[in-house]
């Protein structure tokens, strides 16, 4: 048992099958890091990548709760984020390097090009 299992490992890993993901084809224009308390110090949520599919389009956080963000890479300098799931109420500017913050939750974001 455990010489097939060892086999089949060994097989896998010499005709390179893996787990990880593929690499997306199109470029990462935007990252961001979330977080789920004011400050872009506590509840890191994670880092969240824009692709094109998402350029021009309202976009939601799917539901996380989103206080504070980092805006940390661009190849388009045009990031909004905004209060509601809309991109319509109170528009927030993101500045690369700096930490949006403030009392209420960020709902939609929209990167424009």
């Amino acid at each position: 048992m455990h010489f097939s299992t060892g086999l089949t490992s060994t097989v896998a890993l010499n005709i390179g099958i893996s787990a990880a993901p593929a690499p997306r084809d199109d470029p990462r224009y935007v990252q961001l890091r979330i977080y789920s308390e004011p400050g872009c110090f506590e509840q890191n949520r994670g880092e969240m990548g824009i692709y094109s599919d998402k350029l021009n389009k309202c976009q939601t956080f799917g539901g996380t709760t989103v206080k504070s963000v980092r805006f940390e890479y661009t190849l388009r300098d045009n990031l909004t984020l905004y209060d509601d799931i809309t991109c319509h109420l109170n528009h927030h500017d993101v500045e690369i390097n700096t930490c949006l913050s403030g009392d209420n939750e960020y709902g939609s974001y929209l990167v424009q090009c």
